[in-house]
């Protein structure tokens, strides 16, 4: 469930870490010089750099438009940026889908194309339209393609001094020094993923730095806070009262304004008719600045948390001398470490259950040598721990209806604390816009839109509603029935959609954990007396 840059990332990550993984294997079983491995790693970068651009074409359905045919007034705010910055005027694009997102990738500036989508038109006023682009363009004055290309390289270096070290050169080498050679590699892990965090927070700082070049150029950094509101946190419908032009309708017939994982949709009130009060930013911003998950997820995201970008751009509206008119002053009441601790403890109570599961049937086994006994009892404690869990993270009582603005103040929720519900309102788009076999959809209600989370308990079967099932369902009203979440971003994992014209949409993930946890259980319960029987 992410936006179209991860989306992209993943696919390009997926595609050419195949690769890198196969040239690996080839290398150390030829045993060629760590030189070779080192080009190679280089290599794969390069042509993922090169071809990455003409994949991503090729995957989302992109539609090239001269920006004057799409938007006049935009059209002519980016001739004037280009012209003022030297930048080359990027290609535009547009893709049909109503959850509002925009990204840029390409080569360098001169070859950079710019893509929107229609929702993104359609939800935001002229001016945070403008800041949205101008965000965009941030990145391609930078060069943002480049350097961040350039930093990919180095987990990879790194990774390969980690094989190299691993694996030494033969038997000769380790038989000297083996002691050394594993100090060294583990180091080279350490700082594999140290390496890893590092491009991360690069990653984010390009983004500070392109939201600061939009605050510039529009000089209204408060456009592109309430943009990200909008956008990052699902709070805004069609904008209404503002007639667009014919151009518009037309259109509405590496650098994404935000990260799902930091935060991605949801509506307040006020969003229906295109207005952002500072009640209802303040309310958006509660939980990525108090629940302690929200800066965890930060550190693996690639854009900062939208609270903290707002920040930033409310002090360079303070730096311009401007007043500024959405100040997130607000105390916390209470402490939220007392939950991110329970629901830490319940994340990764499997695992707890899987190690002592393994440990009580090793110790069975070496003291009274009963195999059977001791697969029971790993099963009891490993089935038990997956049953627990999911009693905290599945409370399955749908009755409790809610809109998206409800959901979005909700502090006290995380991706293992959820809250059951039923929202009603219109599929309006793709979880991801442009991309066919997205399975994911975009809900919208009288107050905002939330991605709905469609998942089921084999992976090709997603694949397969997103690429055949899930067009036919936009523009559809319905009901869904749900588990709402934030890892950071907020979505609604599925477990029913019922549409206005009598089908039903199932998620049956739900159920198919529950046999295997029952299974499990059985299994354990069965093998524990069995094993008093046969003796074994």
């Amino acid at each position: 469930m992410f936006n179209l840059f991860m989306r992209s990332v993943i696919v390009l990550a997926l595609l050419f870490g195949l690769l890198f993984a196969v040239g690996m294997v080839v290398m150390v079983y030829f045993d060629l010089p760590t030189i070779f491995a080192v080009f190679f790693a280089i290599g794969i970068v390069l042509l993922q750099y090169l071809l990455g651009p003409w994949i991503l074409e090729l995957i989302y359905k992109i539609q090239w438009r001269e920006l004057p045919a799409v938007d006049a007034s935009l059209a002519s705010f980016v001739k004037n940026i280009c012209a003022a910055k030297g930048i080359p005027h990027p290609r535009f694009g547009v893709i049909e889908d109503g959850n509002p997102n925009a990204f840029t990738f390409g080569h360098y500036p001169g070859d950079a194309r710019l893509v929107v989508t229609t929702g993104l038109l359609n939800k935001l006023n002229q001016e945070e339209l403008q800041a949205v682009v101008a965000h965009e363009l941030g990145h391609i004055a930078h060069w943002d393609f480049v350097v961040m290309t350039v930093a990919a390289i180095v987990p990879l270096l790194l990774y390969i001094l980690y094989m190299t070290a691993r694996i030494g050169r033969g038997s000769r080498r380790r038989g000297k020094s083996g002691g050394f050679i594993v100090l060294i590699a583990i180091a080279s892990y350490v700082a594999y993923i140290v390496s890893h965090y590092i491009v991360l927070l690069l990653s984010r700082v390009r983004e500070y730095y392109a939201d600061e070049f939009a605050g510039e150029v529009t000089g209204n950094p408060e456009a592109l806070s309430t943009a990200l509101v909008k956008v990052a946190y699902g709070l805004a419908t069609t904008v209404e009262g503002e007639k667009r032009n014919d151009t518009r309708m037309v259109a509405a017939r590496t650098m994404g304004i935000f990260d799902p994982k930091a935060a991605q949709t949801l509506a307040l009130a006020g969003a229906a008719v295109g207005t952002i009060t500072p009640q209802t930013m303040a309310g958006a911003m509660k939980w990525d600045l108090w629940n302690p998950w929200a800066m965890f997820y930060e550190l693996s995201s690639s854009h900062p948390l939208p609270a903290k970008r707002i920040r930033a751009l409310e002090r360079q509206t303070e730096k311009m001398g401007k007043a500024t008119r959405f100040t997130f002053r607000q105390e916390k009441t209470e402490s939220y470490w007392d939950e991110f601790l329970v629901d830490l403890f319940i994340n990764y109570l499997p695992l707890i259950g899987f190690l002592v599961g393994v440990i009580l049937a090793g110790v069975l086994v070496w003291q009274m040598g009963t195999i059977t006994i001791a697969v029971g009892i790993f099963f009891l404690m490993y089935s038990g721990a997956w049953l627990l869990k999911r009693w905290f993270a599945y409370r399955y009582d749908f009755q409790n209806t809610r809109t998206v603005k409800s959901l979005v103040d909700e502090i006290k929720v995380s991706k293992v604390r959820s809250i059951p519900c039923t929202l009603e309102g219109e599929i309006i788009g793709r979880g991801v816009p442009g991309l066919f076999y997205s399975e994911d959809l975009v809900l919208r209600d009288n107050t905002g839109f939330i991605i709905v989370d469609y998942r089921q308990p084999i992976r090709l079967f997603e694949f397969l509603f997103g690429w055949l099932k899930a067009e036919e369902l936009i523009g559809r009203r319905g009901k869904v029935m749900g588990w709402y979440r934030r890892a950071p971003r907020p979505y609604l994992e599925m477990r029913k959609l019922e549409l206005d014209n009598g089908k039903t949409v199932t998620s049956y993930l739900y159920p198919v954990q529950q046999f295997f946890v029952y299974c499990g259980l059985t299994l354990g319960i069965i093998l524990i007396p069995i094993s008093f029987i046969v003796g074994f």
